[in-house]
């Protein structure tokens, strides 16, 4: 895990630098250590609503909803159009991220999402264009 954990810090510290976007130690830990685990785990970004919403009933575990908190974070930066292929919005799941750190109890990682995700989406590889 170390070595997925430098990795991801490694794409935190391009991000911010690229998005000049200072995050806190706590939410550019939080980032990293997210990242390092979608490196290794599958992501589940379907019926992201639906989880909550069972989540905040008390039907999930508490840590429930910061795996959809998780999850809404990594598929809003890189997989927006699996999330918006049916119609929803990527405003639509940010809000519902952050939502989901609320009802986890993450009161700085939910006021931080935006940051977070604009931190996420200046990491990532430019597009290559196609020559032919």
């Amino acid at each position: 895990m170390d070595s997925y954990l430098s990795a991801a810090r490694d794409l935190v510290v391009e991000g911010m630098r690229e998005s000049r976007i200072a995050l806190s130690p706590d939410l550019e830990f939080h980032l990293a250590a997210t990242l390092a685990r979608y490196m290794h785990r599958p992501l589940r970004p379907d019926q992201l609503t639906l989880r909550l919403m069972d989540a905040a009933r008390g039907r999930a575990p508490r840590a429930e909803s910061r795996r959809i908190g998780d999850d809404c974070l990594i598929s809003c930066a890189f997989f927006e159009a699996r999330l918006t292929r049916h119609g929803g919005t990527i405003v639509h799941y940010a809000g519902l991220g952050q939502t989901a750190y609320a009802v986890a109890g993450m009161t700085e990682v939910a006021q931080g999402f935006p940051e977070m995700l604009d931190v996420l989406q200046a990491s990532r590889p430019a597009p290559t264009r196609r020559l032919i």
